[in-house]
């Protein structure tokens, strides 16, 4: 039976000839210079869930072709993919992200599923994020390599990383995040209809902040991770920097007042302050009479900028 929360998309003729109405999950796959391994995902996924009603959905496999100069479009469609998407150069992984989202809300999806290229990700595991939205549990799900289990020793830098990562996200959004650099997750089509990735390299983080920030719900389920066999990860030591200020700008969008009014109660303090210290050093240096109020005054506005943030967001 098809769920009620669930809007029925794509009628299907199972072999008993009787006619009937299941949810419509898009798959959809980010790929760049992934012709080694593009066409066994695509199978898989296929032979797993293309026609298998058995499910409770009817699934179909999306390629986005993030400007590839290998094989990836050809080995896609050779392995039966319903749709190959192409930047016409390579954007980055955020860029392809975006693309497969705004793709499957247009296809009518009522759930889209994002599973990485290189078979890291086992295609196994995609009913495992897709069951809980069917089921209405949430809203979107986030499959979590670190519960489920790592097939490999991941280095140590990258481990590193993953952990400062699931700490800052976790802090910033108030969830308890394992894994906020995983590559398979599903969305409820309320939230594809919303979606807004604001950076073109990573993905993972500011789809969890973006979830969070229009209060949709969010829970991660443990799923297994492979070694990479092909193919080169676009994570490297610079990632860290190129994140940060991508985490900082979702923040803002999906929670101004945390960011404004902290900074703006901070500004009014020192602003008071030196208000202090005027009256107990009148002849000191480092403040007078303008520079107090300019503080306190700025403060205030920081807050002001704060609030009308927050009402603008919610008007989104």
């Amino acid at each position: 039976m098809t769920p009620k929360h669930l809007i029925a998309t794509k009628e299907i003729l199972p072999p008993s000839r009787t006619k009937y109405v299941l949810p419509y999950v898009v798959i959809f796959i980010p790929a760049y210079n992934e012709a080694a391994m593009i066409g066994k995902v695509v199978q898989v996924i296929r032979k797993n869930y293309v026609g298998d009603t058995e499910r409770g959905y009817w699934a179909d496999v999306v390629v986005v072709d993030d400007g590839s100069t290998d094989h990836t479009v050809a080995k896609a469609r050779q392995a039966g993919a319903a749709r190959v998407i192409s930047h016409p150069m390579n954007q980055g992984l955020g860029a392809a992200t975006r693309t497969g989202l705004r793709t499957a809300y247009e296809m009518g999806a009522d759930i889209a599923v994002k599973i990485d290229a290189d078979y890291q990700h086992d295609p196994n595991d995609i009913d495992k994020v897709i069951r809980p939205i069917l089921e209405d549990r949430t809203d979107a799900v986030f499959g979590s390599r670190l519960t489920g289990g790592l097939r490999y020793a991941m280095p140590l830098y990258r481990a590193l990383g993953n952990r400062f990562f699931n700490w800052l996200v976790s802090v910033l959004t108030g969830l308890s995040i394992t894994d906020a650099q995983t590559g398979l997750m599903a969305f409820h089509r309320r939230y594809l209809a919303v979606s807004d990735i604001v950076s073109d390299y990573n993905e993972t983080q500011q789809l969890i902040m973006d979830v969070w920030g229009h209060h949709f719900r969010i829970i991660e389920v443990p799923v297994v991770f492979h070694p990479r066999r092909t193919g080169k990860s676009f994570i490297s030591l610079r990632y860290p920097f190129r994140v940060l200020p991508t985490i900082l700008r979702m923040l803002v969008r999906g929670n101004p007042l945390s960011i404004f009014v902290p900074l703006g109660i901070a500004v009014i303090l020192t602003g008071i302050s030196g208000g202090i210290i005027l009256l107990i050093s009148p002849n000191q240096l480092f403040f007078g009479d303008a520079s107090v109020a300019i503080l306190v005054i700025g403060g205030l506005q920081i807050i002001l900028f704060g609030m009308l943030a927050d009402m603008l967001n919610r008007q989104r």
